[in-house]
């Protein structure tokens, strides 16, 4: 069975172009902007509710958007819980912003790439690892 991906991305241009070459593989994908700060958490709480519900394996795919190590520590705790009681969810994110470079020294999920675009980060990676 394929994943649904569940795509969280920043708010602009880079943004909505990593949602875009998402659109280009055959799965379900379900697809939700945020600015930094408190909007980040809201929608990652809407997409933790939808997974709740859920009972098809999923992804949580965040693109062009840096989590604090608050978050990051946060949405591994939830996503783990949630996989404790049957769920079937992976993270990944994929992020050309270097301030993330200490997220991503401890979540194997997060990987960061300051020398390419998001864009070109999320194309990369559907390539590799989607239809």
């Amino acid at each position: 069975m394929k994943p649904t991906i569940y795509n969280l991305s920043h708010i602009h241009l880079h943004g909505y172009s990593c949602q875009l070459s998402m659109e280009y593989t055959p799965y379900k994908i379900h697809s939700f902007n945020a600015n930094y700060g408190a909007e980040v958490v809201e929608r990652l709480n809407e997409i933790l509710e939808l997974l709740k519900k859920s009972h098809e394996p999923s992804i949580i795919f965040i693109t062009d958007l840096n989590l604090t190590a608050d978050e990051a520590r946060w949405l591994n705790r939830e996503v783990h819980k949630l996989n404790e009681n049957g769920k079937k969810i992976k993270i990944t994110l994929r992020d050309h912003h270097g301030s993330g470079q200490d997220c991503a020294d401890k979540h194997d999920w997060y990987f960061l790439d300051n020398e390419k675009c998001a864009t070109k980060l999320t194309y990369e990676y559907a390539k590799e690892f989607f239809e």
